[in-house]
């Protein structure tokens, strides 16, 4: 078994989010910050700046007029959609890169992510839930230890492989199995790390356990949008086949067939339009 200093000396490697959109991040923690403050923190960080604009005019936020300024962004997409937008243009730097212990060529996690953020977004929409931004962001985030651990599955692939194959393991019992972390667990201590609010590290950490009567909402439709995603196309992630079903919770929500080929249907159209707007490609094997 992998000793656990080694993983956590790749946590400690991994780069940081950028300093500016930290900070807006802990501003938007604060509920007395208003626009103004979040405008002041980031306006002179060219490269936030230029993403954060690029993504608030984009057709997937779908506003009528074009946004010049941070402080013209904040006013009319609000705080939970800036907050969104924050971490798109934060993270990518993770998800752009290849998985290899995955098998996820460069881009792919990243658009899988982005798939299952958009697909939990659209929930929400449909079956009239209102979200604060943690469930787009846990959707966003919950593959994020994947980065990390890729080097050690890649490492361990014939004995996680001989337990998935041989002796009835799913993917992510075996990871744990062999390796003594999974890389949901890892996400959440990444994401602890960040300082993400806990139930977006539960709904992370969560993502792979079976469903229980008492989960919460944005540990429900994180699973959702994660299976929905995988169904979709989005990821040839090795992972893919261990995923435990997730009829239990639309039996929850009182979510059917029809309504989960509509939320389909709705969020392959804008996931193109961001992919093709954010410049995320996958690369092809």
């Amino acid at each position: 078994m992998i000793k656990f200093e080694e993983i956590l000396k790749k946590i400690e490697y991994l780069p940081p989010l950028p300093v500016v959109v930290s900070k807006a991040l802990s501003k938007l923690n604060d509920p007395k910050a208003t626009p103004d403050d979040l405008a002041e923190i980031i306006k002179f960080d060219q490269a936030v700046t230029a993403n954060v604009l690029r993504l608030c005019n984009s057709s997937y936020f779908g506003l009528r007029r074009t946004i010049t300024d941070i402080n013209e962004a904040l006013i009319y997409i609000g705080l939970v959609r800036f907050r969104e937008i924050l971490v798109l243009s934060g993270t990518g730097q993770y998800f752009e890169q290849k998985v290899s212990g995955y098998e996820l060529n460069k881009g792919e996690l990243w658009s899988y992510s982005l798939s299952s953020a958009v697909i939990a977004d659209e929930i929400c929409n449909i079956i009239e839930r209102e979200d604060n931004g943690s469930v787009f962001l846990a959707a966003l985030l919950h593959d994020i230890g994947k980065v990390v651990l890729s080097e050690f599955v890649t490492e361990t692939w014939d004995e996680i492989r001989s337990k998935v194959e041989g002796e009835g393991y799913t993917f992510i019992e075996a990871e744990k199995e062999v390796i003594g972390y999974d890389h949901a667990e890892l996400g959440a201590r990444i994401l602890k790390l960040w300082g993400f609010s806990d139930e977006i590290i539960n709904a992370v950490k969560k993502h792979h356990e079976p469903a229980q009567k008492n989960d919460s909402f944005i540990e429900d439709i994180v699973r959702i949008s994660d299976n929905l995603s995988m169904m979709m196309g989005y990821t040839t992630s090795i992972d893919g086949l261990a995923y435990h079903g997730y009829e239990d919770i639309c039996r929850k929500y009182n979510i059917h067939q029809e309504t989960l080929d509509r939320i389909m249907g709705i969020s392959v159209e804008k996931i193109k339009k961001i992919e093709t707007e954010y410049g995320i490609s996958r690369e092809v094997a």
